[in-house]
């Protein structure tokens, strides 16, 4: 069996996950809808993925926060080669894309199997804006699947329980990150805690209040508070000028400090000078900086709207969460997390843990390659196909 994975665009993250992905022998390949998105900064060398795939140059507009894609011509390469070939859903379930495609199946034109691929989160302001005709599709959509439902963690599981799709079958795939870029030795650890007088808080975030609540939390913790530790924030958008102006306004110009967007590279060296990793989201489905920090041995101070929050936080033992939406639930998280201070080493071990049972992703894969081949096996009998040795690279 073949596999092919349809998604919006390359990242670094996804294109690492499938290259090892390759490495490990799956049969697959990626159909990208297209090589950039408007809001994203990431700048990925296509000559050096080495999984199979495929560009698309279809149609592409951002309409507010939706990304509108119509690729006809992999919809019309999806229909032509469904013998020996499932299909797994990778962009969001409102792609016309994807809409096509449910519809196909639907009318019994599509008839490979359809796989959804999803980070669902119920508390995501996109999930929260909820009406009836946008219920009734999502419903259309994830009830056209005779797929497994490839899942990102619990949230994603309470999430499809609470729209009341019943009867899926899931397959944990938890996000995966760069391992090769996030390395941390124990000196490294050691000069993080002995270097600073002042704890330093790193928040790895677009500048979006509505969506990552940074003026909210610094309000709900208090000038006093925030002057007993530096936040470094490393990310730029539309509100940098909102908290600039809430920083000169309090004069904690020297407590919070805005760095701009940083490459990978500079967001590793920031993780390793940092005493604890913050997250404040009113609005996260499942972040990819939680994981990180992880890795990285730090304590986490997390947003429980984080999706991955139930992975990646052990509350007390590798970190605190909170609700972005109580100032005293903020507070009291924050107040706590200072007060552990000197557990902030061992606490960032837990951290590091948790990442080697639950992200690492070796171990991701291998779960995910066993789990979705037995699923494939069990519903058609068939046999995996051999898979081919070189990347079939191309562009439509």
């Amino acid at each position: 069996m073949r596999y092919i994975f349809l998604t919006n665009m390359p990242t670094p993250y996804r294109t690492a996950f499938y290259d090892e992905l390759f490495r490990h022998g799956l049969n697959f390949e990626v159909y990208y809808m297209r090589e950039r998105e408007a809001d994203r900064s990431w700048k990925v060398d296509t000559d050096c993925m080495k999984h199979p795939f495929r560009i698309d140059s279809g149609y592409y507009r951002m309409i507010g926060r939706y990304h509108l894609h119509f690729n006809p011509r992999l919809v019309i390469e999806l229909l032509l080669r469904q013998s020996g070939v499932e299909i797994i859903i990778g962009g969001s379930w409102n792609d016309i894309d994807v809409l096509l495609l449910v519809l196909f199946k639907r009318l019994g034109i599509l008839k490979t199997r359809l796989h959804f691929w999803s980070e669902a989160n119920y508390l995501t302001i996109g999930s929260r804006d909820d009406n009836i005709v946008k219920k009734l599709l999502r419903s259309f959509v994830y009830n056209s699947s005779d797929g497994a439902q490839i899942s990102s963690g619990k949230m994603t599981e309470i999430t499809f329980e609470k729209w009341g799709f019943q009867g899926k079958r899931f397959i944990p795939l938890p996000n995966t990150i760069e391992e090769e870029k996030y390395r941390i030795s124990e000196e490294e650890v050691e000069l993080r805690y002995a270097e600073h007088d002042n704890p330093v808080f790193f928040m790895p975030m677009r500048l979006l209040e509505n969506i990552k609540g940074i003026v909210n939390f610094f309000m709900a913790i208090g000038v006093d508070n925030i002057r007993k530790g530096v936040f470094i924030l490393a990310g730029d958008g539309p509100d940098e000028d909102l908290v600039r102006g809430f920083i000169r306004e309090h004069g904690v110009e020297g407590h919070i400090r805005l760095l701009g967007f940083c490459d990978s590279d500079k967001v590793a060296s920031l993780y390793k000078r940092a005493s604890v990793f913050l997250l404040p989201s009113f609005s996260d489905a499942s972040p990819l900086t939680l994981v990180e920090a992880l890795i990285m041995r730090l304590p986490v101070l997390v947003s429980e709207r984080c999706g991955n929050h139930f992975e990646a936080v052990v509350e007390g033992a590798n970190g605190f969460r909170f609700d972005p939406f109580d100032h005293g639930s903020i507070r009291s998280a924050f107040e706590s997390m200072l007060a552990a201070k000197e557990r902030w080493r061992s606490m960032g071990e837990k951290s590091a843990e948790l990442y080697r049972s639950t992200f690492q992703r070796e171990v991701v894969i291998e779960n995910f390659i066993s789990a979705l081949t037995e699923f494939t096996a069990f519903g058609t009998g068939a046999k995996t196909s051999p898979t081919p040795s070189l990347p079939e690279r191309r562009r439509a």
